[in-house]
């Protein structure tokens, strides 16, 4: 309609008319442009909003984890140190007491990080749609440290862990696990299968059992060095997850703002 008035008002040199006609396409141009960028900023808005609320909810659960993790490694020192003082005669603590800690020494935790709200946003390039510095900041230095992942293999490939499961005898050894080993629990934000080592436990075999556990222990200088290095080594990983979570942003998530 509009294209057979220009053609008309041209055929008859009604040049006023042209440029009315041409200032309307021109309008109707860029209002058009307006509404489709305003409808894309929306849809980029809303997309950044969505991220950023799932981001927040999967880092909180990784700081669940995280915090979970750091007491476990506590309660793994403490029971290495109780264990080797026990075994080297500085404590008179019982023997089954000093049985089940050097069985928790042995012990590691790992868990499968809650990252895959980070890794899609990556995916997409949409990384600059995090428009909170504490979240985006936060979700970068949590993703990109390698801490976890040596916590994880240094625990799995511990000489401590290997020589202690070759001198105790498997039936002993099942029963510390059975009756002493991980417990899991629920956590609050969302996060499963959490798992600590601070509780009491009785362990069933015969103590004759354990008398002969704790001298095969005694005995074996090269399961002591191994203990005395996991506890060292133990020691400085708590400090390195200590400063990792300080460090990282976490203590602000909880006062994140979406807006």
């Amino acid at each position: 309609m509009l294209l057979r008035s220009i053609t008309k008002h041209v055929k008859e040199q009604n040049w006023f008319a042209v440029s009315i006609d041409f200032f309307i396409v021109v309008v109707g141009v860029f209002i058009g442009l307006q509404v489709s960028n305003w409808n894309d900023s929306k849809i980029e808005s809303q997309r950044a909003d969505v991220y950023s609320e799932r981001l927040l909810k999967e880092l909180l659960i990784e700081r669940e984890y995280s915090k979970s993790l750091l007491q476990y490694y506590h309660q793994t020192h403490q029971a290495g140190i109780d264990a080797y003082n026990g075994l080297v005669g500085r404590s008179d603590d019982s023997s089954e007491s000093i049985l089940i800690n050097a069985y928790r020494a042995s012990q590691y935790n790992w868990y499968e990080r809650r990252r895959t709200v980070f890794d899609e946003i990556v995916s997409t390039g949409s990384l600059n749609l995090i428009k909170n510095d504490v979240l985006r900041n936060t979700a970068g230095q949590m993703y990109s440290t390698p801490l976890f992942s040596i916590l994880q293999e240094e625990g799995q490939n511990s000489e401590y862990r290997k020589g202690f499961r070759e001198i105790i005898e498997p039936h002993v050894h099942n029963d510390l696990l059975i009756k002493c080993g991980d417990l899991e629990y629920e956590g609050k934000m969302g996060g499963q299968s959490l798992v600590t080592l601070g509780y009491d436990c009785k362990l069933t075999v015969s103590t004759r059992d354990i008398e002969s556990s704790i001298s095969a222990l005694r005995n074996s200088s090269e399961s002591l060095k191994a203990l005395r290095l996991r506890n060292a080594q133990v020691a400085g990983r708590i400090r390195d997850l200590k400063s990792t979570l300080e460090g990282s942003g976490f203590k602000k998530l909880s006062g994140v703002k979406l807006e």
